[in-house]
């Protein structure tokens, strides 16, 4: 029976409708006449249906879930036309009682007996999400018995579309939604922000372009989020213009047909529904939408049992990866995969075709995170370039195995470099990655990283190993132990680098997070912590790759440490450092005091007494060294064991002023340190772990001149300084300068081992620091040393760093020491245009007059693809000058994987990393 849409009739009506009893006659069996429903629509509500007298055939009570014809939220009135009235049947007080005419429609009495027309305004709440098209509804002549199942189709229909995706007849207004955000989906939702959505060129496949777009890629997708939010319960509800239902056969539903279930949406210009197959076949401009997918295409046919939908002629979109493609045929499987044929694959923009893949069959399996291609090939600008007879790429963050891209690089010494590297996901607390690299000049190197994760930390081993390298004629191999761990009061360490030989990294560098300085690191280190102490037993090597002496082992270290804060009408702090050591090294071609070695035992208790207040601070502190060190190969003349207690006395004071400067709010900040540390000869101690501290402004306020256990300066002093500080209104510091001098009552005479000079100077020189944060973007900061006589610069660092944006970052640093070094470095990535990036890194040593470093590169990126090059020239080894050049090329295809090793290249550019991390730059 053909119905229009009305407010709150169900589906289910065109099934329970009855034959009328016109077409049936008098003669008809009585039984039969019998067998028709009594139906009541109570207020506009969804139809009731009974049978008075015969229990045996009444009809399944009507489900809630059924579907339900449905359209927009609006109140109407309902005006039943009444063409017969049966008045001996008994009526419902508070309803309609209605049933089918003689002539097609439906014939109703009201609760008043004389009221042949009467009219119904359904509540808003019966009928939310519904509205009425016409107030007639007509019964086809043509249904001959009524057939009774619905119950099956229907809650077959309930079952199969809780797993379908959706879709809407009508354009909407795209709603950002704003679920739980990971830094990818944050960082979307800024561009979305930004996006034109009074551009519809193309609307139909969610792709909107960014208002003002200084980016490589204009546009972002957007879910329109009214067609997956309109109906979040289980029901499944049909809204279509108009039906025509065959009991026990077909229904058919024309005119924007809509289903919806909990966040899925299927649409169609129209749809047939097989009651005995459970198959709906919905032809005509179909969209398919689940959160974060569409599928679009001609026709669609799903299964309301299994919820297989198959999708001809179709198209898709995969909104957070942005992803998107063509296929013959679509099939929505049960299990969310999505297998395509004759289908394409890109990352392009609908109005970018700069690169796809084709094959003859695709999966896209988000519950793995990855997509799975046969006979698949890249096609770069329509050619094709590579192919694949089987190919896995990534549509999120998720882990699997298979090949990554291949890296390509050239340079003099190696000629070409090829890696293949490949990805087992071997479990979800452990992977491994091997990266097979051939040097056409050296021969196969094999790098491996294995890492693992537990509930007590993470680690990860990396080796790498080449069997006869033909340049060096020996093998060549690389080992990384790397550990974190934390649990309760316990945590741990371990940071082991070894290589076979000196030049391992200047001949074949690393593609592994390992250590690559000059002292290689081999730490192995646990920590128990409690409130107020710790203690901390730790074994500490390294291997030293260049010509400099190697630093001192310590093999092991015990040290315990605690703090403790007692209120005795003022704060007391009390406080200790005990520490013992093993110190050990290669002392092969060393001499003098360098060879010795030995065991350092210090303990150092403190006492201190902090007074602070809003306006200043003055806090006395007395602690005390003493030190036992038992050694080994002692220089002539000096004791094998020594002894040393020395106590320092300290007062660190200051003054906080402020005032309003304009905008600002200024502080003037007066300091005064005291220091008295007593005279102790310390000959024939040897420098284990101790080095003079660089001269700054803090330094001229420490208790101590040297780093370290081993030497404690023999200082008495007044240190004097002022600062003076810019603040915003929110607290951000705008401004600061510090100055500050000390004056010496005696001379120093306690210097690092081999410098017998004794510093007579009643004055130190003048230290100096100056930051400035004009913006938030841009930060100068200096230190320097000036003369105390014309105060000309004896040293200084200079820093600028400006980052305007994550892909805009520009970085100048000079470094000065009379007549030892003479030093700038500047980088900066930079937008040459909204495609084209410049990145450069160059260093300069003015001292020695050469060039330890200089890298261009060029990038060009749109929204789906880039390309890197970038030339270097570096020194390889600083003893002999040597000189490498190199020539870097890498292809990044968004969503799928770069070509190339162009990133290693650029990995010491400062802000490199960052922008790399945050990708849609």
């Amino acid at each position: 029976m053909p119905f229009s849409r009305r407010s709150s009739y169900t589906l289910t009506l065109a099934i329970i409708a009855a034959a009328p009893t016109a077409l049936m006659g008098a003669e008809t069996d009585t039984n039969i006449r019998d067998a028709l429903w009594t139906c009541t629509m109570e207020n506009g509500q969804s139809w009731q249906c009974d049978h008075p007298e015969r229990e045996d055939v009444l009809p399944p009570a009507v489900d809630p879930a059924a579907p339900t014809v449905a359209a927009e939220s609006t109140e109407v009135d309902v005006a039943p036309v009444v063409t017969q009235v049966n008045r001996a049947k008994p009526q419902v007080n508070g309803a309609w009682l209605c049933e089918a005419s003689a002539t097609g429609g439906w014939a109703c009495a009201g609760n008043e007996p004389n009221s042949p027309v009467a009219t119904s305004k359904p509540s808003t709440a019966a009928v939310a999400n519904t509205v009425a098209t016409s107030d007639t509804i007509t019964a086809s002549p043509k249904i001959s018995a009524p057939v009774v199942n619905p119950p099956k189709t229907t809650a077959a229909l309930t079952e199969s579309l809780a797993t379908t995706v959706t879709v809407t007849s009508k354009v909407s207004t795209p709603v950002v939604r704003q679920p739980n955000k990971t830094a990818k989906q944050q960082r979307l939702e800024a561009l979305k922000e930004q996006a034109d959505l009074s551009d519809t060129r193309y609307a139909s496949q969610d792709w909107y372009p960014i208002t003002g777009a200084s980016r490589a890629c204009f546009g972002v997708y957007i879910e329109p989020d009214d067609e997956i939010a309109a109906n979040d319960n289980e029901n499944l509800t049909v809204d279509a213009d108009s039906s025509k239902t065959e009991l026990g056969g077909l229904t058919q539903l024309e005119g924007n047909v809509e289903l919806r279930q909990q966040g899925h949406f299927l649409r169609s210009n129209s749809a047939e529904v097989d009651q005995v197959s459970n198959q709906i076949t919905m032809t005509g401009d179909i969209r398919y939408r689940e959160p974060g997918l569409l599928l679009r295409g001609a026709q669609a046919q799903t299964n309301a049992l299994t919820g297989e939908t198959v999708i001809s002629d179709a198209d898709y979109i995969v909104h957070e990866q942005s992803l998107r493609g063509e296929a013959k045929r679509i099939i929505r499987l049960q299990d969310n995969r999505i297998r395509m044929e004759k289908s394409s694959y890109t990352t392009c923009s609908p109005s970018d075709e700069s690169w796809q893949i084709s094959s003859d069959s695709l999966v896209l399996d988000p519950n793995k995170g990855f997509g799975t291609a046969r006979h698949a090939t890249l096609e770069v600008a329509g050619t094709p370039v590579f192919y694949f007879p089987y190919l896995e790429f990534p549509i999120d963050d998720l882990r699997h195995s298979g090949f990554l891209f291949p890296s390509f690089g050239y340079s003099n010494d190696d000629g070409l470099e090829i890696a293949t590297p490949y990805y087992f996901n071997l479990a979800p607390d452990y992977d491994d990655t091997l990266t097979p690299k051939i040097y056409t000049e050296r021969g196969l190197l094999l790098e491996n990283e294995f890492r693992h994760m537990n509930s007590y930390g993470q680690q990860a081993l990396s080796t790498g190993l080449m069997f006869d390298d033909n340049e060096a004629d020996r093998d060549r191999w690389l080992v990384g132990i790397d550990h974190t761990g934390y649990k309760g009061a316990w945590s741990s360490q371990i940071d082991f680098n070894a290589v076979s030989d000196d030049d391992y990294f200047d001949d074949l560098g690393s593609s592994l997070e390992v250590d690559r300085s000059n002292h290689l690191n081999r730490l192995a280190e646990a920590t128990y912590s409690q409130q107020n102490w710790e203690a901390t037993l730790r074994a500490h090597s390294y291997q030293t790759i260049n010509d400099s002496d190697s630093p001192y082992q310590k093999m092991p270290q015990l040290q315990v440490k605690g703090s403790y804060s007692y209120d005795l009408g003022q704060e007391v702090v009390l406080s200790y450092l005990t520490d013992a050591t093993q110190f050990d090294r290669d002392i092969e071609d060393l001499t003098g005091i360098d060879r010795v070695t030995g065991t350092r035992f210090h303990v150092q208790p403190s006492i201190s007494v902090p007074m602070i207040s809003s306006w200043g601070y003055l806090t006395p502190k007395l602690s005390y060294w003493l030190s036992q060190y038992e050694l080994e190969d002692q220089i002539a003349g000096e004791d094998d064991s020594i002894s040393r207690a020395t106590g320092v006395f300290s007062i660190d004071s200051g003054l906080l002023f402020e005032r309003q400067a304009g905008d600002y709010t200024q502080t003037l900040e007066p300091r005064l340190f005291a220091l008295y540390s007593e005279k102790e000869d310390q000959q024939g101690i040897p420098d284990f772990d101790t080095a003079e501290a660089d001269f700054s402004y803090e330094g001229l306020f420490r208790e101590n001149r040297f780093t370290g256990l081993d030497k404690v300066s023999d200082n008495q002093q007044i240190t004097a300084g002022i600062g003076s500080g810019f603040y915003r209104e929110d607290g951000s510091e705008m401004a600061h300068v510090g100055l500050a001098q000390a004056y010496y009552f005696a001379d120093r005479t306690v210097q690092l081992n081999g410098d017998t000079s004794v510093d007579t100077e009643e004055q130190s020189n003048f230290a100096a620091e100056v930051y400035w944060n004009p913006y938030s973007k841009l930060r100068f900061s200096m230190d320097t040393e000036l003369d105390r006589n014309d105060l000309s610069p004896l040293e200084s660092n200079f820093k600028v760093r400006y980052t305007p944006a994550i892909n805009k970052v520009i970085n100048l640093s000079y470094r000065y020491r009379e007549d030892v070094r003479d030093q700038v470095e500047m980088s900066f990535i930079w937008p040459l245009s909204p495609e084209w990036t410049a990145m450069v890194r160059w260093q300069e040593d003015m001292e020695n007059s050469q060039t330890p470093e200089a890298l261009l590169g060029l990038e060009y990126a749109n929204c789906c693809w880039k390309v890197r090059v970038a030339a270097r020239q570096w020194i390889e080894d600083d003893s002999d000058g040597q000189e490498d050049t190199a020539l870097f090329l890498q292809f990044i295809l968004k969503g799928l994987g770069a070509i190339g090793n162009g990133s290693n290249a650029l990995q010491d550019i400062v802000g490199f990393q960052e922008r790399e991390e945050n990708d849609d730059y």
